[in-house]
Formats: C-alpha cells, sequence, structure tokens
C-alpha cells in the first residue's frame, strides 16, 4: 500500500506541495492521502475567543475548510483525501499517530525561497520511523531525474526497495552514486593520496556499485557512478553533483529509531535537509 500523509502548515507553501503531490500521484500510485495540520498548543492562549470574536465555529473545522478549499484548487475531491487536525497531546501524540498509522510516506514542505525556519518537519523528523520526503518550491513535480546514494549498507537495501515500489520503470533517468574515500588504514604509512591509490578505490567502488545496481534495483534505465571524495564532508560531494547533475530528487537511506527512542537520521542526510539545500531530499527507513 502506498499511503502518504502530506503535512500542511497554512502558509503559500501548502499550494506548492499540494501540486506537487497531486503530480507524484499520478506517477507513484498513491492509494490514500492525508491531508494533516499541526496545532501548536502555544499558540492556543487563553484569550483566544476574545481575539476572534466573530469566529462562529471550532478552530479545527476552520482549518479544515481552509485544507480543503486548497485541495480543490489542484483539483481534488473530498473522495481522494482524508483530513487531519491534529491539535491535542502535543508532538508525541501526533508521532504515536504517525507511527501507529498504515502510512508509510510523510511529506514536508521545505522552504528554500519563502520565510521559514524548518524547524517543525526537522524535529518530526527525528521522532517518527516513516519515510519522508522533503520537498522545495522550487521542485520539478515528476522527479524525472532519481539519485539514490549507495553505502552499500542495510539502510541502502531498505531505500532501493522503497524505491522499486515506488518509482516507475518509466522514470527517465534513474542513478546510484556511492561517495568513496581512500582508507583510512593507509595512513600513516602512505603520506600521500597518490593517483595510482585514488584510482584503485575508484575501480573497487565501480564494482561495488555495478553489483548492487544488478542485484538490487529493479529499474532498467539505472545508471551508477562513483565519486572521490578527496577530503571533502561526503554530503557536500553529493549536494554538489546533484545540483551539476539536475537530480530531481536525492534518496537517502537511514537508521531508523534507536532504543533510546532518538532518530539516528545520520550526518549525511542531516545536512542534505539543511534549509540551505534546494535539492528535495527522500529519507527511507
Amino acid at each position: 500500500m502506498k499511503n502518504v500523509i502530506v503535512f500542511m502548515d497554512m502558509s503559500e507553501m501548502d499550494d506548492t506541495v499540494l501540486k506537487q503531490v497531486k503530480q507524484l500521484e499520478k506517477v507513484w500510485g498513491f492509494d490514500n492521502i492525508c491531508l494533516a495540520h499541526y496545532i501548536e498548543l502555544q499558540e492556543l492562549t487563553d484569550d483566544f475567543s476574545s481575539q476572534f470574536p466573530d469566529l462562529d465555529k471550532p478552530l479545527e473545522e476552520i482549518l479544515e475548510d481552509e485544507i480543503t478549499e486548497k485541495a480543490a484548487q489542484v483539483g481534488w475531491t473530498p473522495d481522494n483525501y482524508t483530513v487531519k487536525i491534529h491539535s491535542k497531546g502535543g508532538k508525541d501524540d501526533l508521532t504515536h499517530w504517525i507511527n501507529t498509522s498504515e502510512y508509510n510516506l510523510c511529506v514536508f514542505g521545505k522552504k528554500v525561497i519563502n520565510p521559514g525556519s524548518g524547524i517543525f518537519a526537522s524535529k518530526i523528523a527525528r521522532l517518527i520511523d516513516k519515510s519522508i520526503l522533503f520537498t522545495t518550491e522550487t521542485s520539478r513535480p515528476n522527479f524525472d531525474n532519481v539519485m539514490l546514494c549507495v553505502d552499500f549498507s542495510s539502510y541502502s537495501k531498505k531505500a532501493v526497495n522503497f524505491l522499486n515500489q515506488y518509482i516507475p520503470d518509466s522514470v527517465s533517468n534513474f542513478s546510484l552514486f556511492h561517495v568513496y574515500k581512500v582508507p583510512a588504514i593507509y595512513f600513516p604509512f602512505v603520506k600521500q593520496k597518490s593517483e595510482k591509490l585514488v584510482e584503485e578505490e575508484r575501480k573497487k567502488a565501480v564494482k561495488a556499485l555495478d553489483h548492487f545496481r544488478e542485484k538490487y534495483t529493479k529499474q532498467p534505465k539505472s545508471n551508477a557512478w562513483v565519486e572521490y571524495a578527496n577530503d571533502q564532508p561526503s554530503d557536500k560531494v553529493i549536494y554538489n553533483y546533484a545540483r551539476t547533475h539536475y537530480v530531481d530528487l536525492i534518496v537517502v537511506g537511514i537508521k531508523g529509531k534507536s532504543d533510546d527512542d532518538d532518530l539516528l537520521i545520520g550526518s549525511v542526510a542531516e545536512k542534505l535537509i539543511q534549509p540551505d539545500r534546494s535539492v528535495p531530499v527522500l529519507l527511507v527507513q
């Protein structure tokens, strides 16, 4: 089942996110869509009613009407989705609802042009055990150029299995990308990273990535690319490659929740979803 929760913050960003999800629905084929909004408890002060004397119905109903109106503007009718207004229990209750639901993908709008901190989305990302799509105002809606970051861990295998389910065979460009480095085991015995040593590691990386592609991917048009880090952080190598090769979506497998309920996103994924990074990111767990 392809069930998705689309989080809305009642800003102009919602219009962009809904249009993108509407387009993705045609390509990815969602079974169930939930349009959700979370009301921060501190937003509701004791004198809330006195500030809005003309409020003739509960806030939840007003928000639901606004969401329905936004959905109608992109061509959805109420039978295409459900609405969830979460106003009680705080973030803990919200994350419990998400984690115990049948939804397996959450979509958040990440503002890189419009004002916004993205704090809510980043906090929720650390608490839920669902895959998460961070999309932006500049995203191309079809995600025709998809790049999966591979580190050969079990998390990469989970990510490619997820994509095999969601990404259709018709995607125009599906690539596997691996950042390789010269292992620290060579140092300090080898003080200089010689071209020969780097080339040896490149060949190993290419062979391993080709094997991963043949064994796990179903997309017939998939490519495999490796890039030498050369002392740069992996996230910077990934992001720069994505920008220069017009990648529509970066996909990263993440660890998920640990025993102490902290989400181990990983430093690479953490940096890829920062507000100053404009390429959409899908975190798969």
